[in-house]
């Protein structure tokens, strides 16, 4: 798998294989995204590029859950993408 020109995730790093040990944080046009395993889950966080994820308020994330699958980390991309903060 290549690189997603658009948010400029290399997919090869962001796999199931990876998630299963580790999040994965980044930036991307003014905000900061999480991808995480959440049990069975795959669970994407996206809020404002000010602060870490650790010093942020839940309640100024947008938080959506999705198959944690290939597919829900494709639907996670398309969601960083899409939200506004």
């Amino acid at each position: 798998m290549g690189m997603r020109e658009d948010l400029k995730i290399p997919l090869t790093m962001l796999s199931i294989n990876f998630l299963d040990k580790l999040p994965y944080k980044g930036s991307y046009n003014g905000k900061r995204f999480m991808f995480e395993k959440s049990d069975n889950t795959l669970k994407v966080y996206v809020w404002k590029d000010l602060y870490s994820f650790e010093n942020t308020n839940v309640e100024d994330m947008t938080i959506k859950e999705f198959e944690y699958s290939k597919d829900g980390i494709e639907q996670g991309i398309d969601f960083v993408e899409e939200t506004k903060v």
